[in-house]
């Protein structure tokens, strides 16, 4: 008896057609959202102020602590660096019997910074705030270049790690876009709304990915890699595990300095740590509708 097409098992069990539903809704919602926030943007005034008022306050952390690690954070994800860890993801992929999930990792990365560049140069618009005096963000702002990188890159990472190693690189993966969105705001590269947009944007390309990934599954079954799976998941675990441990402790120890800014820039912190739970989130939700596969 011949099996449908929509009914065609994958080499997990599931049906093809109802394994890659989750990550098109999923890809859809992001696309939606990002829609969302650039309209707010754009178009809302209030939306714009507090925008600009978040910045305006996380602009004054860079005055009180080194920038070092900001630089250190948003430079990660410039052109080189890019490419080194997007090579370093391919070949673990490659060599560990994950070959769709390397090529998808690079179509995720690819579409979603190529895309991105796109929309920064045709969605060009001045927003000048008074509150930012000579601190202006350029019009060639939303989304984030170096949001939709970062988020990309770390993505890439969840798509490529094997079942037992993606809950450790999660943890890395969201202390990453973390560091790294916070620090645009640090430095004053961006408002928060470019930042969340660049967020948006490559989890969209991630959930795309992945349900391309599961189609072809679905299609040709492939062989992996168990022995190396499990030769380098503790070690990924472990250091998503410490980057996260040390930034906590990091938070507890300027405990003090951190409780004095937020009396002072209420605004600018409630939005750093929205921003937070958002990448988070977005990394979480990536790793949960991932596990299903």
């Amino acid at each position: 008896m011949a099996i449908t097409p929509a009914l065609r098992p994958s080499r997990y069990g599931v049906p093809v057609r109802s394994s890659i539903r989750s990550p098109l809704l999923a890809a859809a919602a992001c696309f939606l959202a990002f829609g969302v926030v650039l309209a707010f943007a754009y178009t809302i005034t209030a939306a714009g102020r507090v925008d600009a008022i978040a910045l305006h306050g996380l602009t004054a952390l860079d005055n009180s602590v080194s920038d070092l690690p900001a630089h250190v954070a948003v430079h990660s994800a410039d052109p080189l660096p890019l490419l080194a860890m997007l090579g370093a993801l391919f070949a673990w992929g490659w060599t560990t019997g994950r070959r769709r999930e390397a090529v998808g990792a690079v179509g995720l990365v690819a579409a979603a910074n190529l895309i991105g560049l796109g929309l920064k140069m045709a969605l060009a618009h001045p927003r000048y705030h008074q509150i930012l005096g000579g601190q202006q963000v350029g019009a060639e702002a939303f989304p984030s270049g170096h949001a939709t990188t970062a988020m990309s890159i770390a993505l890439a990472a969840v798509l490529v790690a094997p079942p037992r190693a993606r809950l450790g690189v999660a943890f890395g993966a969201a202390a990453y876009v973390i560091a790294a969105a916070t620090s645009l705001l640090v430095l004053s590269w961006h408002f928060p709304s470019d930042v969340l947009g660049g967020l948006l944007l490559s989890s969209g390309f991630f959930f795309l990915a992945l349900a391309a990934v599961r189609e072809g599954a679905g299609r040709r079954a492939g062989v992996v890699a168990q022995r190396a799976r499990l030769a380098l998941s503790p070690g990924l675990g472990g250091i998503g595990v410490a980057l996260m441990a040390a930034a906590g402790l990091l938070a507890l120890s300027r405990a003090d300095e951190l409780m004095a800014f937020a009396r002072l820039h209420t605004v600018a912190a409630a939005t750093a740590l929205a921003l937070m739970v958002i990448s988070a989130g977005l990394v979480a939700s990536a790793t949960l509708i991932a596990d299903r596969y």
